[in-house]
């Protein structure tokens, strides 16, 4: 294959069209902060106290630790494009009662449905998209997850900026209302593209699966890496099946080389949540509030912090096909750390008390920490989470592993954004020490217990866990048949 590859392929336009699945989740975490903020939200709702408004926020973790369980049984059983569509379903009818709540139990359910639709759809697009990437493009392919969270994010805070300028009683159900469209739009359009030519190997349909990874890769002139290309994917998947046979959720931690891939694939996510990135995109209106800003001078700061992150996004597609996954992630944590403590002192050294002056130029600082930390996260250590734990599982245990990922993401998730809104209220500044102490942790943990995958197939990260030994050297066995179907080698075991 020509290094010189456009990047308009197919598969780059599809990871962007499964990226709304990101976009669902950037736009659905986003539009409840500065909900949160507007008066006739919290009028309507009876002024909500901090464990009410943490609950309204977590339970949308709860919905998709729910989601995200249920991934390794629908992805598995339904295949990718299904497994996407069932969930999206359930985002139409959250966005739906959320838009129109008539009581704060009715805004819960449709908020955990969401969140249901959120959990299966980032359990299963990242690995959807590894699946179908080329080695070189599979960082770029699976990072526009990111991106897309970034940018819906980003919708959803101006659209609470737009909410605010409008003069309505009911001008917080317009956002909850706009969750529906990218689920919808999703969920049938995913249903339009070809399945992942894994998915259809591990299910023995060998031919479909030959067909499909040519749509997906054939440019007129690349027929013999075609070829070659889907014979070493479906004799990996024949050894991964034969070496591993069936494999159950046990088996997830049966062997010291599966529970290391389940440890790189789940501490990655671990490290984003113990960020502190779920902090400050939920309760940075609280932040602000702390500073003596009123409701307008939130929505307007959550607003432009929401402009950093699709930028930093857009840059890191340019380097994280080129640059170390090791290097990225201890980079990202470990000026993480540094953000959050120069964000300490300076809420130490100058507090916001009522009635007395503010020191503008310490709160200009702290603000923009606070936008550093999205640049980072952004361009950094949330791009990996995307990338790593579809790459670092076999075929067989992909979907059932990344749905462990994800469970553990949310329930982290869950957590934090349960217990921020009590602890910001009882202890302020004190908390951001938490974040400190975590990230410096992480950078700890990527230096000395992560390998580098940048640059290798999913095939051949295998060969660094040790539990698949590879026999692409030896000559097919006599026992298989190799037959030719529209230009691709195709090797069936002989009944």
């Amino acid at each position: 294959m020509s290094s010189k590859e456009p990047w308009l392929t197919k598969t780059f336009l599809a990871s962007l069209f499964l990226g709304i699945g990101g976009f669902l989740y950037g736009f659905d975490s986003g539009i409840i902060t500065p909900s949160l903020a507007l008066g006739s939200f919290t009028t309507y709702f009876d002024n909500p106290n901090a464990p009410l408004r943490g609950a309204i926020v977590s339970v949308y973790q709860a919905g998709a630790w729910l989601g995200s369980a249920s991934v390794g049984i629908t992805s598995d059983r339904m295949g990718r494009r299904k497994a996407i569509a069932f969930g999206c379903a359930w985002g139409v009818l959250g966005g739906a009662l959320m838009a129109g709540a008539a009581h704060v139990a009715m805004l819960i359910i449709g908020r955990l449905l969401i969140g249901y639709a959120v959990g299966t759809v980032t359990g299963v697009a990242p690995v959807f998209g590894a699946e179908i990437a080329k080695t070189n493009e599979r960082a770029r392919l699976t990072a526009t997850n990111q991106m897309m969270v970034a940018w819906g994010f980003f919708v959803a805070l101006w659209t609470g900026v737009g909410e605010g300028k409008w003069s309505n009683t009911n001008q917080w159900r317009l956002g909850f209302a706009i969750q529906a469209i990218p689920a919808l739009i999703l969920g049938v359009g995913v249903l339009f593209i070809g399945e992942s030519p894994r998915w259809l190997c591990l299910k023995g349909r060998y031919e479909e699966a030959a067909a499909t990874f040519r749509r997906w890769h054939y440019n007129g002139s690349n027929d013999e890496w075609c070829r070659t290309e889907f014979a070493a994917i479906q004799t990996s998947i024949a050894e991964e099946m034969q070496a591993q046979h069936r494999l159950g959720w046990v088996d997830l931690v049966r062997t010291a080389p599966f529970r290391r891939r389940l440890f790189v694939g789940s501490f990655v996510w671990a490290a984003a949540m113990l960020s502190g990135i779920s902090f400050v995109q939920y309760f940075q209106t609280a932040i602000y509030a702390t500073l003596r800003f009123d409701q307008d001078q939130q929505l307007l700061v959550s607003g432009l912090y929401g402009c950093v992150a699709p930028v930093a996004c857009i840059l890191s597609l340019f380097f994280v096909d080129r640059v170390g996954r090791k290097k990225i992630l201890i980079t990202s944590s470990a000026l993480l750390s540094v953000s959050y403590l120069i964000i300490t002192i300076l809420a130490a050294l100058y507090p916001a008390i009522p009635n007395m002056p503010t020191n503008a130029a310490a709160q200009k600082a702290l603000i923009a920490c606070i936008f550093l930390v999205s640049a980072n996260y952004s361009a950094l250590l949330g791009p990996m989470t995307w990338i790593i734990p579809p790459e670092v599982f076999t075929t067989e245990l992909r979907a059932k592993a990344n749905a462990v990922v994800q469970v553990i993401h949310y329930s982290i998730s869950l957590i934090i954004t349960q217990c921020s809104p009590i602890a910001l209220e009882r202890v302020g500044w004190k908390y951001y020490i938490l974040f400190i102490l975590t990230n410096a942790l992480c950078t700890l943990v990527f230096a000395l217990a992560y390998p580098e995958t940048r640059g290798k197939s999913l095939e051949q990260i295998d060969e660094i866990f040790g539990d698949v030994q590879p026999k692409r050297d030896e000559e097919f066995n006599p026992d298989k048949e190799v037959v030719e179907k529209d230009g691709i080698s195709i090797t069936e075991a002989s009944r």
